[in-house]
């Protein structure tokens, strides 16, 4: 017998001893609909790319926050931010590299109910018309989530592309009107 458990279960499974059973009632969701998840992820993001705002907040633009942790939490979709990026000063090249990104970040509904969330427990406030956030007078629990992931070395991934994504260059042209 194994002493690793996927390793035992791959055995059993092989061996035919093993009947399993599904149960559709109980699939677990994606973990882009986990709220701890997407907690953590907007609150690396935020920390990472955030400037600072006044003398004691910090502030990001909630379209930028929006694309930025769509993208950590998609790693594959890099390669197209990077050309999308890069293809900023040809229409044809950016409209047709940027489309179906731009159609699924709009349309991350979650986000948009976790940063409600945010807001409402004044960890993050939204300035002017909404188009920036900033850190609220609760926004330590944003950081504090954040070491606990390095710190714990949990979202390895999520934290690469956030650092990876502060040399991609986002201007306001490649996210007018979202």
């Amino acid at each position: 017998m194994a002493s690793n458990p996927l390793q035992l279960l791959a055995e059993l499974l092989q061996s035919g001893r093993a009947n399993p059973a599904i149960s559709l009632k109980r699939l677990a969701s994606s973990s882009f609909y986990d709220l701890q998840y997407r907690m953590f992820v907007i609150a690396a993001t935020f920390e990472i790319h955030s400037k600072q705002f006044g003398l004691q907040q910090r502030r990001i633009g909630a379209a930028r926050l929006k694309l930025l942790q769509f993208v950590a939490c998609r790693p594959w979709l890099m390669p197209i931010v990077r050309n999308w990026s890069e293809a900023e000063h040809d229409p044809q090249t950016l409209l047709h590299s940027s489309q179906r990104l731009r159609r699924g970040f709009i349309a991350d509904s979650m986000h948009d109910d976790v940063v409600d969330l945010l807001v409402a427990r004044n960890i993050l406030v939204r300035l002017g018309t909404g188009t920036h956030l900033a850190s609220g007078a609760n926004v330590d629990l944003l950081a504090k989530l954040h070491l606990a992931g390095v710190e714990q070395e949990l979202f390895s991934a999520e934290r690469r592309i956030l650092q990876e994504l502060l040399d991609v260059r986002v201007t306001s042209n490649m996210l007018e009107g979202w």
